[in-house]
């Protein structure tokens, strides 16, 4: 069964008959098979913008808010949707279907740890992809180090060793 968020406003009435149109409201919903969760009282606040009533056609500026957390099914929904909005008292009913919250995992400590360490990180390394620009970049700095590294070392003169100098045949 689908979880509903129910949120109903009523008419400015007092305790007693508040009372009575809520206890009439879950009763619509218990009857019909829906398994309540949760009843709970958002208080009374100013309307976003003017309703009318239905019986009278007055207009409504304030109301009580309450919040229902219901599970039904959509058969159910359906039913119980036309009983509440023929309810005189409540000015407004709106089912909001409730999606399944996904498991949030805390990962605290891999956050804590050197950038360095972390997994993220060397799957961010591993998985890199570099561009032109920075494969050049790396390419020059690279050769112009090759560059400054001397290939060949004079080990000795020839003098010191005490051979004598290769003279060209002419």
């Amino acid at each position: 069964m689908p979880a509903y968020e129910i949120t109903l406003i009523t008419r400015s009435l007092a305790k007693p008959e508040l009372f009575s149109t809520i206890r009439r409201a879950a009763k619509v919903l218990l009857d019909n098979g829906a398994i309540i969760e949760k009843l709970e009282s958002l208080g009374h606040r100013d309307l976003p913008f003017r309703r009318i009533r239905k019986q009278t056609t007055e207009h409504v500026y304030t109301s009580n808010y309450f919040l229902i957390k219901a599970f039904m099914p959509r058969e159910v929904r359906d039913a119980t949707n036309t009983l509440l909005r023929n309810d005189l008292d409540l000015v407004h009913v709106v089912y909001v279907h409730e999606k399944p919250r996904e498991v949030i995992h805390c990962n605290l400590e891999e956050l804590l740890q050197p950038p360095s360490k972390r997994e993220s990180v060397k799957a961010l390394r591993d998985n890199q992809k570099l561009g032109h620009y920075t494969r050049q970049m790396i390419y020059k700095r690279t050769e112009k180090e090759w560059k400054a590294i001397p290939k060949s070392y004079p080990v000795a003169e020839a003098e010191i060793i005490g051979r004598s100098i290769p003279q060209k045949h002419a």
